[in-house]
């Protein structure tokens, strides 16, 4: 889902309402959403799954190499919501 989509379909939801993650497609369990990171890099392993990195990383924190970081950085950024656990 792209954040325009996102911002349409809250439109009409009351801004009070408490943000909860669901934990995975069959509704295994579910979570108050604690924060974001718009900052982040999502790098998909499959149609379902992937890996994500945090922008603010350095190449140490990511455990690559400096060019392999590099590159990286050149991705697109995507928001990740965050759950409180």
């Amino acid at each position: 889902m792209k954040v325009a989509e996102l911002i349409k379909m809250l439109q009409d939801v009351d801004p009070e309402s408490e943000c909860i993650l669901q934990k995975d497609g069959e509704g295994n369990g579910y979570s108050p959403l604690s924060g974001i990171d718009p900052e982040a890099i999502y790098i998909a392993d499959s149609t379902y799954s992937g890996e994500v990195y945090s922008a603010e990383w350095s190449a140490e924190d990511a455990d690559m190499e400096e060019d392999e970081w590099d590159t990286l950085l050149k991705k697109p950024r995507c928001v990740v919501f965050y759950p409180i656990n």
